[in-house]
């Protein structure tokens, strides 16, 4: 029969061992809710100039000196990376081949070039996103936007957005991908931005590089309000559109509320 005293000794090392879990457990909560905010005030920052640069340029009449000043964000010694560093894979030194298409291919996330010309704008290809709102795809305009939708294509295959963030700080406008580029500095061809200025709900873009740092992130419209800020600058091309709008909206409402991931990205092709 277990004495008095002995249960006293248990209660008492069971209450300790709650107290040590739940400590670790706010310290965890506390790492997190860190991270988050640095992912997310220095996406606000960068966008910021995205949106609202061009703008502020145009009014100080073109000044050279101040495009500059503009485009120059400050450096650290470990250059921000498009993929959180906790989920990072593998790395690619000299020229990026093109990945393979079965889905065997193993997981790259840093690159040392941007990858070579590796889809055919003449097939229709898909992405499909396993978010916690369901699953949300993505029908790609590879003929329409072929430089982005190569990149975007390119880097689902090998991965890169595989346990993405999903961040969102404008009510609509879901960015998959952390702040910064995934190591090579060639930009999305400008030329691919939407001829008539204008992001309809629905559409998905890639962001071209954003003061030397940003290259390759996602990001979904799913409100007005979206549209309204990215047609501020109309630089970004579209790469498609999502073919289900309520999972978009339902990501962007989790995403809104606390930082999220997608899971596992796929790519499809059919040929006519």
């Amino acid at each position: 029969m277990v004495s008095k005293q002995e249960r006293t000794k248990r209660r008492v090392s069971i209450a300790k061992e709650q107290e040590r879990q739940s400590r670790a457990t706010a310290k965890r909560r506390n790492r997190q809710q860190r991270r988050r905010q640095l992912i997310v005030g220095a996406i606000v920052g960068f966008l910021a100039l995205a949106l609202v640069a061009p703008l502020t340029a145009g009014l100080l009449l073109d000044d050279s000196s101040v495009r500059a000043d503009i485009a120059t964000l400050p450096t650290t010694t470990e250059p921000p990376t498009l993929v959180d560093p906790d989920f990072a894979g593998a790395s690619i030194s000299g020229p990026t081949p093109c990945p393979a298409t079965d889905g065997s291919e193993r997981r790259t996330t840093s690159f040392q070039q941007a990858p070579d010309f590796c889809i055919d704008p003449a097939i229709s290809y898909s992405m499909a996103l396993d978010t916690s709102e369901g699953e949300l795809v993505i029908d790609l305009d590879a003929a329409g936007a072929p430089a982005a939708s190569n990149l975007a294509i390119t880097f689902a295959r090998y991965g890169v957005y595989d346990s993405a963030n999903a961040i969102s700080f404008i009510s609509g406008l879901t960015i998959i991908g952390s702040l910064g580029s995934a190591g090579f500095t060639e930009l999305v061809d400008p030329a691919e931005a939407p001829a008539d200025g204008t992001y309809p709900i629905g559409s998905v873009i890639m962001f071209t590089k954003i003061g030397g740092e940003m290259e390759g992130q996602l990001a979904i419209v799913s409100t007005q309000e979206a549209a309204d800020r990215l047609a501020e600058d109309p630089s970004h091309p579209i790469i498609g559109t999502v073919a289900n709008l309520d999972a978009a909206v339902a990501l962007d409402t989790a995403a809104a509320a606390a930082a999220t991931r997608i899971g596992d990205v796929t790519v499809t092709e059919t040929t006519s």
